[in-house]
């Protein structure tokens, strides 16, 4: 059931794609130990960065992407000045990088130079931080480079992407499938065919599991033909997808035997739930 409800967020994601049509949806992330800085400082530039993809046109997102925006922070300079209290003064660099996930490297770079006062060295790290401006022109510039060229992969790559997707459809990944296709932004020019694809590998998608599902269901059935039989198929029955070639199938494997022998349990729960109130056989107890 997991695996289909990630299946179908992604076919969703794929065909209900709601960034805007020039903007390209971007992930943030910080290891705040990978990027030496305290996890309050990383909590807070991951906000800052998050507008600052909002102002640049793209679209911050919560979700999986290929390409996101991390960062780290380099100490350049650190002043002591003693006194009550002792004040400590910092230059950081902070170098903000995009990854592409899928290549494992970088994709595009920009560092911003920041300073800040404190009355620790924490302190004066995070106001350095602080800084750091969501609408600082260079930054938004840098942005709204990275976004193009971001489209300009997609535009250039989107046939090799939806070609892959129906290799690993082939082999019956079609979570990562749905994955791939899902990343083609609304404003590639194969965004298209990319929602076709998708609409076409999660219909395989749906028909292999319902298919499996009926199988399972139609050999416990034929197996057993009692009331035990018919409430364990049903079970399979019910994780056939109304949308997938099987389901009427699976309606007439569900016909009035079936249905008859499942009424069996019922009436024999009544029984004792009458009869012998307070004990119930394991197979009874199982189900409540």
């Amino acid at each position: 059931m997991k695996k289909i409800l990630i299946a179908t967020a992604l076919f969703i994601a794929c065909i209900a794609n709601a960034q805007a049509p020039t903007g390209v949806p971007m992930t943030v992330y910080i290891d705040y130990e990978e990027a030496r800085m305290p996890q309050q400082t990383a909590e807070l530039l991951t906000n800052r960065m998050k507008t600052a993809i909002d102002n640049s046109g793209m679209g911050a997102t919560e979700d999986v992407t290929q390409f996101y925006l991390t960062a780290r922070s380099s100490l350049l300079e650190k002043h002591i000045v003693p006194g009550s209290p002792t004040k400590y003064f910092n230059t950081s660099e902070i170098y903000l990088y995009v990854v592409d996930a899928m290549a494992q490297k970088e994709f595009a770079a920009f560092t911003l130079e920041t300073k800040g006062v404190g009355n620790s060295e924490q302190q004066a790290a995070t106001n350095s931080i602080r800084e750091f401006r969501a609408t600082n022109g260079k930054l938004i510039g840098f942005l709204k480079d990275v976004n193009r060229k971001i489209i300009d992969y997609y535009n250039s790559q989107y046939r090799n992407i939806i070609t892959e997707a129906r290799s690993l459809a082939l082999t019956h990944k079609y979570e990562e499938a749905l994955f791939r296709l899902s990343c083609i932004p609304q404003a590639c020019v194969g965004y298209q065919e990319a929602v076709d694809a998708a609409v076409d590998i999660y219909q395989k998608y749906i028909d292999d599991k319902s298919y499996k599902a009926l199988a399972r269901a139609t050999a416990i059935w034929n197996a057993g033909q009692d009331s035990y039989a018919a409430a364990e198929a049903g079970q399979y029955l019910a994780e056939v997808d109304p949308n997938s070639r099987y389901f009427e199938e699976a309606i007439a494997l569900a016909d009035s035997r079936m249905q008859e022998r499942q009424a069996e349990i019922l009436s024999i729960h009544c029984l004792y739930e009458g009869a012998y109130a307070g004990y119930k056989p394991a197979f009874l107890a199982q189900d409540q």
